[in-house]
């Protein structure tokens, strides 16, 4: 992937260099010249441009709509009207495992209005700690009722956490703030789908990519 890029980069700069005329409108030529070509190479390359300007198409339209919708219930506030905002914290259990994509996805959700990714915590049996420290406070999946429990009596200490796999101690899920929950169940699956699972076919195209280079 990293190969392909610098190919493509490569080519954008020579070619204003070849006609003479260093503007911005040669150098964006030449890069969708090469984007072209790294394309006919490796067809990977393309799918995996396309499906990255799709995605930061879709989170951009995403931005725009929570902005419009958040303005609509702010606006309906100020002038009387009743509205019902139901403010918590949801858990959505992840299947990326790479920390970059994992940010990203963090990055996205903190960036839409109405949003707001608080910590990246475990999953064990239906609960949730912060992710990679000690279990002192379990927040339950339920994001009907956020309730602190107290620390289990054989939780494991710091060491043996972080001398456990992480298949051993749960998977990863990110810990959402939500303005509004109306079902906490459809919210995760809209955050799985939309956002979620886009990060994932990227992340599988690159790997492919790169064993092809390799």
């Amino acid at each position: 992937m990293q190969r392909l890029l610098v190919l493509n980069l490569f080519i954008s700069m020579l070619w204003p260099i070849l006609n003479s005329d260093y503007t911005l409108r040669n150098l964006l030529i030449g890069f969708a010249f090469g984007f072209v070509l790294m394309s006919i190479v490796q067809r990977k390359y393309g799918l995996y441009t396309y499906r990255a300007a799709r995605f930061l198409g879709f989170v951009l339209w995403a931005i725009l709509q929570s902005n419009l919708r958040l303005a609509a219930k702010v606006l309906a506030g100020a002038v009387g009207m009743q509205t019902s905002l139901r403010p918590g914290i949801v858990a959505v259990p992840l299947d990326l495992t790479n920390p970059f994509d994992i940010t990203v996805l963090a990055t996205v959700i903190t960036l839409t209005p109405g949003t707001l990714t608080v910590d990246l915590g475990e999953d064990e049996s239906g609960q949730l700690w912060p992710y990679g420290e000690t279990v002192e406070d379990t927040i339950g999946l339920d994001a009907e009722r956020v309730e602190l429990r107290p620390q289990p009596s054989n939780s494991p200490s710091q060491h043996d956490f972080h001398e456990t796999t992480r298949q051993g101690r749960g998977e990863a899920a990110l810990l959402v703030h939500t303005i509004d929950i109306g079902d906490p169940a459809a919210f995760r699956e809209d955050i799985k789908q939309n956002f979620e699972n886009p990060l994932l076919e990227l992340r599988r195209l690159i790997e492919d990519l790169d064993l092809v280079e390799n």
